[in-house]
């Protein structure tokens, strides 16, 4: 971490104050679902290092507009894998986890890291980042902007750091990637608790259970549709002075 960042960070968790999490008692089905996510190539900082707050944006779903979809259990019924052309596929990822106020073992920030591969010289393509903590189905978290992947390379990783601002309880959480083509929508690979146990039972919680009280300027909201963005000043709180990324493991090449 930068002294300049962190020095940010440092003063912006002195403006804020009371509360944003509310409606705790609430069952997790029927809360709204606020995150703040930011995303790009993780060559845009080092690896020790989060991305720049002012670049989250707030994302807020009503319980009528969280998509979810059945997964498929350990004796194969359920949701299948759909088809895929084989042309682009997710090479390796990283699921990482961090930042524990209250100390109870359970994380408010999730980064999950993809290196996708093409046959072709260069493809566009999007990723969709499920969560899952029923065993029985898929919420979708966040869906990317279109980004770009050249052959094998390995340097076109892309990363989407989330931070769980409000409806999500306390628990383990398996965690899928969903790869598509950006001009067709075709699913072209998947990657979740079947290809590494990075992505099974993680620990995550929201920021109001983990303990984070905060007051929130104005912001611009993002729907599902797009548009608007906004600065991220509970990230800026919940970093300062408390940064301690947590590797679960180093990608082998």
């Amino acid at each position: 971490m930068n002294a300049r960042l962190l020095t940010s960070l440092a003063a912006a968790s002195f403006v804020l104050g009371s509360s944003v999490c509310t409606a705790q008692t609430t069952a997790a089905g029927t809360e709204e679902r606020t995150t703040r996510n930011a995303e790009g190539r993780a060559t845009d900082h080092a690896d020790d290092e989060l991305r720049d707050p002012t670049t989250y944006e707030l994302l807020r779903r009503k319980p009528g507009e969280i998509a979810v979809k059945p997964r498929a259990t350990s004796s194969g019924k359920g949701m299948q894998k759909p088809l895929s052309s084989g042309e682009a596929w997710i090479y390796d990822a990283i699921a990482d986890y961090y930042v524990d106020t209250d100390g109870d073992g359970y994380y408010r920030f999730l980064r999950v890291q993809l290196d996708a591969d093409t046959i072709h010289t260069m493809q566009d393509v999007y990723a969709e980042i499920y969560l899952s903590t029923d065993g029985d189905s898929w919420e979708l978290l966040y869906s990317t902007k279109d980004f770009s992947i050249w052959g094998t390379d390995d340097d076109d990783d892309y990363e989407v750091e989330t931070e769980l601002v409000s409806g999500y309880t306390t628990g383990l959480y398996d965690v899928l990637i969903e790869l598509y083509d950006s001009e067709t929508g075709e699913f072209l690979d998947e990657y979740g608790p079947n290809e590494s146990p990075d992505f099974s039972l993680v620990p995550l919680e929201d920021s109001g259970r983990d303990g984070i009280v905060v007051t929130q300027p104005p912001v611009t909201i993002i729907n599902e549709s797009g548009g608007g963005g906004a600065v991220s000043w509970l990230a800026l709180a919940g970093l300062a002075g408390a940064l301690s990324l947590r590797r679960r493991r180093v990608a082998a090449r």
